[in-house]
């Protein structure tokens, strides 16, 4: 880059500068602009950048801040949302992929948005569309594009319908048959790693399994879920070090456990964590379960707890209690994280990581084929 500043240093200055900032450095000359759009940049800006959690919160998007020395959140930062705040409902979910939200719409829709450039993209709906209807967005490396997937459930079949945002529609009649269509899932929204999306399905209480779809070949996979314990009754999937894991929580035995997936497919448990380890022993006459799990970037674990009272003396926003925590892994510590008085009536709805705009232009504007 220069016989004074090598380009491996000044990658590392740039990418630790704002989006705002980086926008004003690549009008500084043609080399800097060059160094900012290439994609190895853009991924090393990606692993560097913090994670923030998204918050629904009465009919609002906010930006939550979680890490560091203070706690305390006073001022979560509120998102202007491109669109009338009335079309989002409790049904709405929300994705996550490369700094881009997939938000579902209260007639059926979607909106891709950029929460930083306010850039967005109405999803037409595919066809037959319910508030069940299990949802990924995620970015294939080999055609180099954005994808969203739904399941289509008919009489007697199911079928992924696929969305590209090379073409700007999705694939027409070229959907994609689900093996099975009495799958049931855990939870709408699939988990991104790599190429692929994977959701925890179930045909009955013993066939429990992850399903793995691939953005590129469009082909499905069945995983192994780590041993099933009986107790178990909530399971979240996540990425941790660039590994799926698998975070569970044993009711009768009020705990956490986190497992990895190796290379070899098994499963390595790495985090086992009790209920007392979180809640005061003043506090445990509300019963807590777990509704939030998520790792931040620095591979600490996030957890609330929402916890009910049976003290009928009291008012019923009294008897219901939440609690945030932060579980720093790397010195088995673990912290609570307040947010003033506005925990009551909120909802968590996935984490975010601010990315560079110019990646993904063509999210909302298809690209011209030469």
């Amino acid at each position: 880059m220069s016989e004074f500043l090598p380009e491996v240093l000044a990658v590392e200055i740039l990418a630790r500068l704002s989006i705002k900032d980086l926008a004003r450095c690549r009008c500084v000359c043609k080399t800097w602009r060059s160094l900012i759009n290439h994609r190895g940049f853009a991924e090393r800006y990606l692993d560097i950048s913090p994670v923030r959690f998204v918050l629904f919160y009465d009919k609002g998007f906010y930006l939550l801040y979680v890490g560091g020395k203070n706690l305390v959140i006073q001022n979560p930062q509120k998102l202007e949302f491109p669109l009338d705040e009335s079309m989002i409902d409790e049904s709405t979910c929300v994705l996550h992929c490369h700094g881009t939200l997939c938000v579902t719409l209260e007639n059926h829709t979607l909106i891709v948005w950029n929460p930083y450039s306010n850039q967005f993209k109405i999803v037409p709906n595919p066809g037959i569309y319910r508030d069940s209807n299990i949802l990924g967005f995620g970015y294939d490396p080999v055609s180099n594009d954005y994808k969203l997937v739904t399941f289509i459930d008919q009489i007697g079949s199911s079928t992924a319908q696929i969305f590209e945002f090379r073409t700007g529609s999705w694939r027409g009649r070229e959907s994609v048959p689900i093996p099975y269509p009495d799958w049931h899932y855990r939870e709408r929204i699939g988990t991104f790693l790599d190429q692929y999306l994977y959701w925890i399905a179930y045909r009955s209480n013993v066939d429990r399994f992850i399903l793995c779809f691939n953005l590129s070949t469009y082909e499905y996979r069945k995983l192994a879920l780590p041993v099933y314990k009986e107790g178990v009754t909530c399971s979240w999937l996540g990425v941790t070090k660039k590994n799926l894991c698998v975070i569970e929580y044993v009711t009768c035995e009020k705990e956490i456990r986190v497992s990895v997936m190796e290379k070899t497919g098994s499963w390595n448990k790495i985090i086992s964590l009790s209920m007392l380890d979180f809640i005061d022993v003043q506090d445990r006459k509300c019963d807590y379960q777990v509704e939030f799990v998520s790792f931040t970037k620095k591979n600490d674990l996030f957890v609330t707890f929402t916890g009910y009272s049976d003290d009928y003396e009291t008012g019923a926003e009294d008897r219901e209690k939440k609690k945030m925590f932060l579980y720093k892994t790397g010195d088995n510590t673990t912290e609570q994280v307040r947010l003033c008085n506005s925990l009551p009536g909120f909802r968590f709805l996935g984490e975010y990581v601010e990315t560079l705009v110019l990646l993904i232009v063509y999210l909302f504007e298809p690209r011209k084929e030469h």
